[in-house]
């Protein structure tokens, strides 16, 4: 069974070909959550809306790669099955 685990990536194509079963689609490489430009404020709850997504993944069920959108304004984020 394990310990489930969701990985926050900008590139989550490469990581749902590699077998990671949670992966949540980030902002950007070098800020993966967050967007600095949008100033303190929106970055902040921007950011925020990416980790609670991401935790909201680790409380569902998959059966293989899944992708996590986050989405605006909810708790957690819409999944996407890769295919």
């Amino acid at each position: 069974m394990g310990i489930p685990v969701a990985m926050i990536s900008a590139i989550y194509d490469l990581a749902l070909t590699t077998g990671a079963n949670r992966v949540v689609r980030g902002a950007r490489i070098e800020h993966v959550c967050g967007d600095p430009a949008l100033g303190p404020e929106k970055d902040y709850a921007f950011g925020l809306r990416i980790v609670r997504a991401a935790l909201g993944a680790l409380g569902q069920p998959v059966d293989g790669p899944t992708l996590v959108v986050p989405r605006d304004g909810g708790p957690d984020g819409e999944q996407r099955h890769a295919s």
